[in-house]
């Protein structure tokens, strides 16, 4: 399992967002840490060395 490190900044609005967004948040959060390769909006980076 991975550690996810909000920035202070972001932490502050995760505290401060109403009920039902916090949930969504932490609902993705808790999805990041258990599997942070296996998303539909994760690609794969590429290698722009020959450019």
């Amino acid at each position: 399992m991975y550690e996810v490190i909000l920035h202070p900044d972001v932490q502050e609005v995760y505290v401060n967002a109403d009920k039902a967004f916090a949930k969504k948040i932490a609902r993705c959060l808790q999805q990041l840490e258990q599997t942070p390769r296996s998303h539909p909006n994760i690609k794969a980076l590429k290698d722009r060395s020959s450019q």
